[in-house]
């Protein structure tokens, strides 16, 4: 899209996000964005950031968005600075991507789209599948009626998150997977099927080796009658790719062996003394982060995004009136009266690519970004609500929604 102008963009949180952002804006085709600046308290990470992209560097996120020339952040930050960094950014007028979930409050969510309001910047609300090319193509197909009416979202994940180097504290705030997975499986169950979910119905079970949440199985009403069912297991046992030709959440190959080979590996680290064992989390997790110098460290996927089949989170499964929906490799399954049918999709922006362009339009053309604050704001209630629900065993009406079409 080479006739547009380029905006500057700073990071910040040069963590294990970053990583994968830095990389996929460098190796972009006609991005329009500029790396100018990025903001990490690790001075190794910084000096690689300088001298890879040449933006400016800072120790903190408030210098960086008083000081640096940039036009929008990208907050990479963990999820509990969101919204102090979301402030800071607004208050300076940067434009901000916010990775999930947006807060760890909905109280803090409403205060970080209060502020945008404010400062009128655009807000907008990441990482999300919504961008990804089969999700936006099934939303089309409902919308369209083409496959007539839709009765039923199911979205199935099992893989090895709770067993991944992260610390123990962290796993905690987010309650295992359910408020950093789940936004990722919520948003697109609730694109697919409008937006608005009128009640979670919901169970979590804990993870015998962490001692946290390991899973969770909810059960979500839309208002217009559709129903969903949100099931994610992260306890490295089984890896639902066996049933989408081994493709990784990217589209790039995934290794058979690696939830058993994580398993393997963090049972070894749980025997450790507490103290050791946060060490040994600790080292591995930053062997991911952006400008680590350790034998594991760089990205995660070498290949080109030319190998690549279309993402995948999970075994997605739509049942409508005419037609029932799944992935295929390269596009979509439709299962009809008349057989299986394949829908090839082109090869499309994904990721945070996408967001990030969804962003430059919004701010170019001044309108509200799809995927905005006030969608991640109930994304986040759905989490809270399944979470809520297991703890009271009942139905937990929903009150912050908002349509996806």
């Amino acid at each position: 899209m080479p006739d547009r102008k380029p905006l500057r963009l700073g990071i910040i949180g040069l963590g294990q996000a970053a990583s994968q952002i830095v990389y996929e804006i460098k190796a972009a085709k006609d991005c329009p964005w500029i790396l100018a600046a990025a903001a990490d308290p690790r001075p190794h990470s910084l000096d690689a950031f300088k001298a890879e992209f040449g933006g400016e560097v800072f120790a903190d996120a408030a210098e960086l968005c008083r000081k640096a020339r940039v036009d929008a952040v990208y907050i990479a930050t963990p999820p509990w600075l969101h919204l102090e960094h979301t402030i800071v950014a607004a208050e300076n007028g940067k434009h901000v991507i916010c990775e999930k979930p947006l807060a760890l409050s909905l109280s803090d969510c409403d205060r970080m789209v209060a502020v945008a309001k404010t400062h009128g910047v655009k807000l907008l609300a990441g990482h999300t599948h919504s961008f990804d090319a089969p999700i936006r193509a099934i939303q089309k197909l409902v919308m369209a009626s083409d496959v007539g009416k839709l009765h039923a979202v199911n979205a199935w994940n099992f893989n090895e998150f709770n067993h991944r180097s992260r610390l123990t504290a962290e796993l905690a705030a987010t309650h295992g997977p359910l408020f950093n997975q789940g936004p990722h499986q919520i948003d697109i169950v609730r694109q697919i099927a409008g937006g608005k979910v009128k009640s979670v119905r919901a169970s979590t079970f804990i993870d015998g080796v962490t001692g946290i949440e390991g899973g969770y199985i909810g059960y979500l009403e839309f208002e217009n009658g559709v129903a969903a069912t949100v099931v994610y297991d992260g306890r490295a046992l089984f890896d639902t790719a066996e049933l989408f030709w081994w493709l990784g959440e990217g589209g790039q190959p995934r290794d058979p062996t690696l939830v058993s080979r994580r398993r393997r590996n963090f049972l070894e680290i749980a025997k450790l003394p507490p103290e050791e064992r946060e060490t040994r989390l600790g080292a591995e997790k930053e062997d991911g982060r952006y400008g680590a110098t350790g034998p594991n460290a760089g990205p995660k996927y070498a290949g080109s995004a030319d190998d690549r089949k279309q993402p995948f989170f999970g075994l997605i499964v739509v049942s409508c009136e005419k037609a029932t929906i799944r992935q295929s490799p390269d596009g979509l399954y439709l299962y009809t009266e008349k057989g299986r049918n394949e829908l090839v999709l082109e090869r499309e922006l994904r990721g945070r690519l996408a967001e990030l362009n969804e962003l430059y339009e919004s701010i170019t053309q001044d309108r509200e970004p799809f995927h905005s604050g006030a969608w991640g704001t109930a994304t986040l209630e759905v989490c809270f609500g399944i979470l809520d629900s297991a703890k009271l065993h009942k139905d937990v009406p929903m009150q912050r929604q908002v349509a996806s079409y």
